[in-house]
């Protein structure tokens, strides 16, 4: 059934590709309006598409028109997803074991925890899953791949008296880690002294022993683990679950996964080199089924992943930022002749709350080191009349793209499920939605164990 829906998603997302891949940017230098949006849609610009879609997804009602049809596909996918994956409650309802005597203590009584809000979220939420996969499989060792600055971590190893190694390759991060543990410290004074996190900063591959790895670092020895991360970017990810499914000392993996745009796809050239080739390592896909579908996304495609529709639909205004790059697009090939595209011209955040569009103007043209003298305050007020009835429309179209994020995201992840299904059939394999998608866009928690 998994391999059906993810197929099924492939399919339906195949004729929109071309507007998932349009990238804001060139939203009027390249009229994107009029060329990936469908006129059945066009005619319906006033109407909010996510207040729409939440209205088609609560109460199901015959079509109006062909703009609600194509939401009901979209919702009737979203349901099927459903029927495949768990919610955390329904994860730990039905697969996890009950709470266990070593869930005794906890970071959260600190005085502080020095984590942003987003992040202590996730924390509190995956590591006591984390310790409860571990007493499924009887693993006393946990492996943090791609620790960062140790949140995950510390937290398993404080909470729950874990030996836990954090694997982060910037010793730049790592050290950042250690002095918030110093911090820590200071608020939670046995922390120090009880702690069993350990870090290094080896670089791991596939050749990597992680036995030897654990005693080295631990002067312990330990035979199985479970491997644990939480937002491991790009194709770090992928490398987590090879190992899971190469390793036999490796028993259970716990991955939410980020940064999709990062992936190099197999059946898609990296915009940045214009390289691609079928025989190179690849992060998407990586289910034998997808490889011989020769299934294919695309970069923006990727990007788009990222984006929550709950959190989109939580702030509904117009990003100033988004409309004010697009209009910058207009400026810079009208009066500068840049050509457009998605590698020539990179101004990265430049606005700030209340800024105007006069302002980022400047500031763009002196980030990019621009003739001052070819444009004027009254120029640029001219572009702001010329194009401001268009600005809605952008909203409509980025609603558009948004609507169809989640399968993006699903095919990812459904083609990451499969492969496991495939590779390790004995083992179990969830795709549990563990955090607030408006607290936590990417929430998605893959979970195996052999």
């Amino acid at each position: 059934m998994t391999e059906q829906i993810l197929l099924g998603i492939r399919d339906f997302l195949q004729p929109y590709l071309p507007l998932l891949n349009s990238h804001n940017v060139d939203y009027l230098t390249c009229n994107h309006w009029n060329t990936y949006v469908p006129e059945w849609i066009r005619q319906e610009d006033t109407v909010d598409l996510y207040d729409l879609f939440e209205k088609r997804y609560k109460q199901r009602s015959p079509a109006r028109h062909l703009l609600e049809e194509l939401i009901d596909q979209i919702v009737d996918w979203k349901r099927k997803i459903e029927q495949i994956t768990y919610t955390r409650e329904q994860f730990e309802e039905q697969i996890l074991p009950e709470k266990c005597e070593n869930e005794l203590k906890s970071l959260k009584h600190t005085t502080r925890t020095f984590m942003s809000p987003k992040k202590e979220h996730e924390v509190e939420i995956l590591a006591p899953i984390i310790n409860r996969l571990a007493n499924m499989v009887n693993i006393d060792s946990i492996i943090d791949y791609g620790s960062g600055r140790g949140y995950l971590g510390v937290k398993i190893s404080y909470d729950y008296e874990r030996n836990v190694l954090g694997i982060e390759s910037s010793e730049e991060i790592l050290h950042s880690g250690e002095k918030r543990i110093e911090t820590l410290s200071k608020y939670q004074k046995e922390l120090h002294d009880t702690i069993k996190y350990k870090t290094t900063s080896t670089i791991v591959n596939s050749e990597t022993n992680f036995e030897k790895l654990f005693s080295e670092t631990f002067d312990s020895y330990s035979s199985s683990f479970l491997l644990c991360s939480l937002h491991a970017c790009g194709s770090l990810s992928c490398s987590l679950l090879n190992h899971f499914v190469e390793n036999l000392s490796v028993r259970a993996v716990a991955n939410v996964a980020c940064c999709y745009h990062l992936l190099e796809e197999k059946f898609v050239a990296n915009p940045f080199t214009n390289y691609y080739s079928e025989n190179d390592p690849c992060s998407f896909p990586l289910s034998h089924r997808l490889i011989q579908e020769k299934a294919k996304l695309g970069r923006n495609a990727r990007m788009l992943a990222v984006q929550s529709f709950e959190r989109n639909k939580a702030d509904q205004t117009l990003n100033a930022g988004l409309w004010y790059r697009a209009l910058m697009q207009v400026l810079l090939v009208e009066i500068y002749g840049l050509a457009t595209g998605l590698q020539d011209i990179k101004l990265g955040k430049l606005t700030k709350k209340s800024m105007t569009f006069e302002e980022y103007v400047w500031k763009a043209v002196d980030k990019l080191k621009l003739d001052k003298t070819k444009i004027t305050s009254n120029v640029i007020n001219n572009y702001w009349m010329r194009y401001e009835s268009c600005r809605h429309q952008l909203h409509t179209f980025i609603q558009l793209k948004v609507l169809f994020s989640g399968l993006i995201e699903m095919m990812i992840l459904l083609d990451r499920l499969v492969f496991l299904e495939e590779s390790v059939p004995t083992a179990s394999s969830y795709l549990v939605a563990l955090f607030d998608p408006i607290k936590s866009p990417r929430r998605w928690c893959l979970v195996s164990l052999k």
